[in-house]
């Protein structure tokens, strides 16, 4: 009977980058090996799917982490559909014991992972999900009845009053992952404009990834 741990799945979504994740350094810190994951979900996402531009924007987001992941070793399994099917398959597949994210709050996102952590528990498998784009949670700042604020200046002032923002945290020194099961080519998803190409000017203003929001960051 093998000794290696059995994976984790990190589940990336809107967090594309290595540096200042706390699911995939939570994944980290598990000691299990990884597989990184994107899900391209506009079945789920309906009206709320990406515009044109953001599509453009998410191709070269993802080129640029397959990148980074690659310096540490490892890959990003591509895949499109229904996350709250493709997500429980591929852990049953991989034989995955926990599922790492950051959350997202637009109401379908919300419902489709409350449904992805329902399924994962009735499977025996433990799912995390962490604070990734947000100084504190919807819920962490209300009124002194409990409310949420309506007006912008004392939800202001209650914020900065008590809720500093941490320090970023560095990406991982080094990722252990597993075998990757297949998945999808970024090329075949067609997300970048060609007939015609309108994406001169975002080429020539913009760099999508990491590595140029902490240059632009530190300029």
């Amino acid at each position: 009977m093998s000794d290696m741990p059995r994976p984790a799945i990190v589940w990336f979504r809107n967090d594309l980058r290595l540096a200042d994740n706390p699911a995939l350094l939570a994944a980290a810190a598990s000691n299990r090996p990884l597989i990184a994951v994107y899900v391209h979900d506009d079945e789920n996402a309906g009206t709320w799917a990406r515009g044109a531009a953001s599509l453009w924007w998410l191709h070269h987001s993802l080129k640029s982490l397959q990148n980074a992941l690659a310096l540490k070793g490892g890959g990003l399994v591509l895949k499109s559909g229904r996350a709250d099917a493709i997500i429980p398959t591929l852990a049953e597949a991989t034989g995955a014991e926990a599922i790492y994210w950051n959350r997202v709050y637009e109401p379908w996102a919300i419902a489709r992972d409350t449904r992805v952590k329902a399924q994962l528990s009735d499977a025996g498998v433990e799912a995390r999900s962490f604070k990734g784009g947000l100084i504190v949670e919807p819920w962490e700042v209300s009124t002194k009845q409990g409310a949420p604020y309506r007006v912008f200046t004392p939800f202001w002032k209650a914020l900065k009053a008590g809720h500093a923002p941490a320090e970023p945290a560095p990406a991982p020194a080094s990722l252990s992952f597993a075998a990757r099961p297949p998945g999808d080519d970024l090329e075949d998803w067609a997300l970048l404009p060609t007939a015609p190409d309108w994406a001169g000017g975002l080429r020539d203003s913009w760099t999508a990834g990491e590595a140029a929001a902490s240059a632009t960051l530190g300029a």
